[in-house]
């Protein structure tokens, strides 16, 4: 048995596996991971979908996750999904144009007060809620998906749940999977050639996050600004051309014809191109020393996303 934070009286004597832990977003890319990091830990973890028919959400199942079906936007569900629970990890899709919610702006800020509403009203000891790189810096009073990310945040806070905010920047999968990226097999960006861009694994948000999970007491009140690599885009297209054998060629999405990109991601595009994100790598690699570099990542974890992408366009 281990003894908890004593400001935290329903943690006293509560074993590592006694602890529930619901994850929103569980059959998603961080929740996905959030998830696996926790139950290979021997975590209980009650995974939160909107339908539990699905190949992920019995992938989960079959790994050992309790699977309930509820929505961020229903507050009841959230209250059945939270019950005896002792953390949370919250994470939204975004609210932006284009994207699920791009109909529903405030969806984001509003999921955020009812998570954290119900973390409350359950006793849940401890939330671990994923926003977004730039929250609280210079660029977020110029980008509106920040300030969406900010106002969750803000909910999250005055829910009165101890909480560890958790910005990650770029995903290394998107690079793989997005539209706005490869191409074709060629790196497409509306980034600059020369602009540095931080990158995170998903595997490494979910690392962060259980951490702060085994020592709330040391994380509770805190942010942290993930990012595992920093690279401008031409290194970022060198290095995957170096991994898989074959030239990646860097492309500015300017000079592109007939591509669009939603407003709200050509806009955050254009303030990059302008502002260098500083990033503090090693003070997250003390935190976390298996923190991955792109290169570490492409030769590694995501070494079957990276090939499989390829295989799909040697064969078109």
């Amino acid at each position: 048995m281990v003894v908890g934070d004593p400001r935290n009286g329903k943690d006293l004597f509560m074993s590592r596996s006694e602890k529930t832990f619901l994850v929103t977003g569980a059959t998603g890319r961080q929740g996905g991971a959030v998830a696996a990091r926790l139950l290979a830990e021997g975590r209980r973890v009650r995974a939160l979908t909107r339908d539990a028919a699905s190949a992920k959400a019995r992938a989960l199942a079959e790994a050992g996750a309790e699977v309930v079906v509820g929505d961020l936007d229903d507050r009841g569900s959230l209250d059945e999904a939270a019950a005896g629970v002792w953390g949370v990890f919250s994470v939204h899709a975004g609210a932006y144009e284009g994207g699920p919610y791009g109909h529903d702006l405030e969806h984001e800020a509003r999921a955020a007060a009812k998570l954290g509403a119900a973390a409350k009203d359950a006793g849940a000891a401890h939330i671990v809620h994923s926003s977004a790189f730039g929250v609280d810096g210079p660029l977020e009073p110029h980008m509106d998906m920040l300030q969406r990310k900010a106002a969750a945040e803000r909910a999250i806070r005055d829910s009165g749940v101890a909480h560890t905010f958790l910005r990650p920047s770029s995903f290394m999968e998107n690079t793989f999977d997005s539209p706005r990226e490869l191409q074709g097999g060629a790196l497409v960006s509306m980034l600059r050639a020369d602009v540095f861009e931080p990158l995170i694994a998903a595997d490494d948000i979910a690392a962060f996050a259980a951490i702060a999970f085994a020592d709330p007491g040391a994380h509770a009140g805190k942010a942290y600004e993930l990012a595992g690599d920093d690279m401008t885009q031409v290194d970022k297209a060198a290095l995957i051309g170096r991994v898989v054998g074959r030239e990646v060629p860097y492309v500015d999405l300017a000079t592109v014809e007939g591509v669009e990109v939603d407003p709200t991601t050509a806009k955050t595009l254009a303030i990059l191109n302008e502002h260098r994100i500083e990033v503090d790598i090693e003070a997250l690699r003390r935190l976390h020393p298996g923190l991955l570099t792109f290169e570490q990542w492409l030769t590694g974890v995501g070494r079957p996303l990276v090939d499989a992408y390829f295989a799909r366009i040697d064969a078109a």
